[in-house]
């Protein structure tokens, strides 16, 4: 099989679309007052020409069962948008775009996709799946499962993990994302066809203003993979069935993230240039890259403690940030909290499923307050009422310990010249933090 990136639509599938714009024109309501959508397909055709858009890659090669036609619409395939080897995380996803399965909006919720997953190290398939009144739901989820498995089958010319295949769907084709992850079509082993013995089972999933229910009597939570949703409030009917889902799969214990956002109509695609919406892609990314879905490196569980000029930092986090070129591709800075509730002892723990993957890290230190007394360590718990008045009346209780600014510690001491370097092993990593401010 040819993998190629970039290259021209073929001349028979120029033909087939020619003729066919040419049987448009001269059907009944051509001429003066006919539609001008009538010439889309002519028009798509010379666009797509210019475009230069990848080679479609069929997903059965000797045709898709059902099939009924020879037109491509009769064909599903998938577009692929393939990021360069020093980017590439390893990781695939399915884009499907929306379109109320009557067309797909190939343009917005598609290569526009494609392209932007692939510059940031991830393979992305824009797939064409089938519609109606050519062809059904049961149609388009078969294409869905297939395209998954296909992209297992040939992981290996795609520079592809088979254990992180994902698809992100828009409207309908977000409803396609969730039949596909809600009907895992399982390996036949002892198929005839490669592409069957492997499974189209998601290793998550990406809804953009749409979804599908999934009710626990037909759908087990196993087979729901960890999910990122968004959609906004003035998109009230879609967004309604995506909080219907959270909330089923919040019950289910799902790893699952929603951001509903208050402004923006249906279909807003990567809503570039708006200040608010347009932040959900890199939400989305961070959110991949968080749940470890862009590296094949190994979690490593961490714990340690801080102190800062002598003392345990009253109340902060602790990051660690990827060291280039000593940490895997895809890997993202990894966070723990200082919260100091029951003892100060400026402990942090994260357990393998939430840690850093093995590598180099630096390490920064925040420090969000000078003095800090949890509820769970109220001092005053146990006094008399009149005693606890008193002393909520102490000069100092309550005020701020800080002037608003939090400063970053990356250094052991603020006269050093290298910055405070960790190394994160496979298993459980203990460190014990110490840093001075001045």
């Amino acid at each position: 099989m040819e993998i190629r990136s970039f290259v021209t639509a073929t001349a028979l599938l120029a033909g087939a679309i020619g003729l066919a714009c040419t049987a448009f024109a001269a059907a009944p309501g051509g001429g003066a007052g006919r539609n001008p959508d009538l010439d889309f397909p002519a028009r798509a055709l010379a666009a797509a020409k210019e475009a230069n858009l990848p080679k479609e890659v069929l997903l059965w090669e000797k045709g898709a069962p059902n099939a009924k036609g020879q037109s491509d619409e009769d064909k599903p395939a998938f577009y692929p948008f393939l990021p360069s080897k020093e980017k590439n995380t390893g990781t695939a996803i399915i884009v499907a775009p929306g379109g109320a399965f009557t067309h797909r909006a190939a343009d917005y919720e598609g290569v526009t996709f494609g392209k932007w997953f692939a510059d940031r190290g991830i393979a992305a398939f824009v797939l064409r799946y089938r519609i109606r009144p050519l062809y059904n739901q049961q149609d388009s989820t078969l294409d869905g499962q297939r395209a998954a498995q296909y992209l297992r089958a040939h992981a290996k010319e795609y520079g592809i993990n088979s254990n992180r295949i994902g698809m992100i769907g828009f409207s309908a084709g977000g409803e396609l994302c969730c039949y596909v992850a809600y009907q895992p079509d399982l390996a036949k082993a002892d198929a005839a066809d490669p592409v069957d013995r492997e499974s189209s089972k998601l290793n998550f999933m990406i809804l953009g203003y749409g979804s599908a229910p999934a009710a626990r009597s037909q759908v087990p939570a196993s087979d729901i993979p960890p999910t990122f949703m968004f959609c906004t409030t003035e998109d009230a009917s879609h967004a309604g069935g995506m909080l219907s889902l959270f909330q089923t799969m919040y019950n289910e214990k799902v790893p699952a993230e929603i951001h509903l956002f208050p402004n923006g109509e249906h279909g807003v695609g990567l809503a570039q240039g708006d200040g608010e919406l347009g932040q959900w892609p890199d939400l989305m990314y961070n959110w991949m890259r968080g749940n470890n879905l862009l590296t094949n490196a190994t979690r490593a569980a961490i714990k340690g403690t801080i102190t800062l000029d002598g003392k345990p930092l009253p109340h902060g986090s602790i990051t660690f940030v990827p060291v280039k070129g000593q940490t895997p591709v895809g890997a993202g800075p990894i966070t723990a909290y200082i919260m100091n509730t029951r003892t100060p002892n400026a402990e942090f723990t994260l357990p393998a499923t939430a840690g850093p993957v093995v590598g180099k890290y630096k390490i920064e230190v925040r420090r969000d307050a000078a003095v800090w007394v949890s509820n769970d360590r109220d001092p005053s718990k146990g006094m008399s009422a009149e005693d606890k008045a008193a002393f909520l009346r102490s000069p100092g209780w309550g005020m701020p310990t800080i002037d608003g600014t939090i400063p970053v510690y990356s250094k052991a001491k603020p006269s050093d010249k290298d910055d405070y370097i960790v190394e994160v092993k496979e298993g459980e990593n203990s460190y014990k933090i110490e840093m001075v401010s001045k």
